[in-house]
């Protein structure tokens, strides 16, 4: 997602997909703060 144009479709679609992964392993208890790389 990183050498990706924000502006992008493919950004776009990347993105509510990594953000659904993030709320299925929260929900299992898995912490991700220290792994997120991604900052906006």
């Amino acid at each position: 997602m990183i050498s990706t144009d924000k502006d992008s479709e493919g950004y776009r679609k990347m993105k509510r997909r990594y953000i659904a992964l993030k709320v299925i392993l929260t929900s299992f208890g898995i912490n991700l703060t220290e792994l997120d790389i991604i900052k906006e």
